[in-house]
């Protein structure tokens, strides 16, 4: 019986899963994967985006603070609201699949895992500190970019994602960062130039 399209892709989607969830095994990789997962251990690295978006837009610097508490509601709600209504499984939960899953410390996650909120809040900060600093300090692209995609990795490594849960997280990631970029700078615009005209008339 021939494969139908969509069993087709599936088929190489846990192909490439399989691939990569069991690439590079060995308790080193365990241990790093383990912790690049952990959103606190970035702490440092959130830190040092803090500090250069407040170098370029020490005015009204609040305002970041609110878009980017804004940026990660958005995308863990909105990663809730897909995860609730696909229903797709997590690699660690499928009925087929979840036996030959490798995991770590026997993480296995929800039960639902597309999209991936990892992908898409890690992509989202990178897009939104990129935009904001690029023009003055250059290296935040690699950096920025650079630890969204050791973050998605860590997810599928672990055995908590597939390939398409980290695609589309990012997807969603780099455009809500996009959008969200672009609302801060045009209100952070506004505040500084009625700021300005209420200096002139006074």
């Amino acid at each position: 019986m021939e494969e139908t399209a969509l069993e087709l892709v599936r088929n190489y989607e846990a192909a490439s899963f399989l691939f990569t969830n069991g690439i590079f095994r060995n308790p080193i990789m365990d241990f790093l994967m383990w912790w690049a997962s952990n959103r606190f251990i970035w702490i440092p690295l959130y830190v040092f985006f803090v500090w250069k978006i407040y170098k370029s837009y020490p005015k009204n610097f609040w305002l970041f603070i609110i878009f980017c508490v804004l940026l990660i509601l958005f995308n863990d709600q909105l990663g809730n609201v897909f995860k609730h209504g696909f229903e797709r499984p997590r690699p660690t939960h499928d009925a087929l699949l979840g036996s030959l899953v490798e995991t770590v410390n026997n993480y296995r996650g929800g039960r639902y895992g597309f999209f991936s909120a990892h992908a898409s809040n890690s992509f989202g900060v990178a897009m939104m500190v990129t935009m904001l600093c690029y023009d003055k300090f250059k290296p935040i692209f690699p950096i920025a970019f650079g630890y969204a995609s050791l973050v998605s990795f860590s997810r599928i490594y672990l055995g908590v994602h597939y390939p398409s849960d980290i695609l589309v997280g990012a997807m969603v990631g780099i455009l809500s960062g996009w959008i969200f970029s672009i609302s801060f700078v045009k209100l952070y615009n506004y505040l500084l130039m009625r700021k300005r005209l209420s200096q002139v008339i006074e």
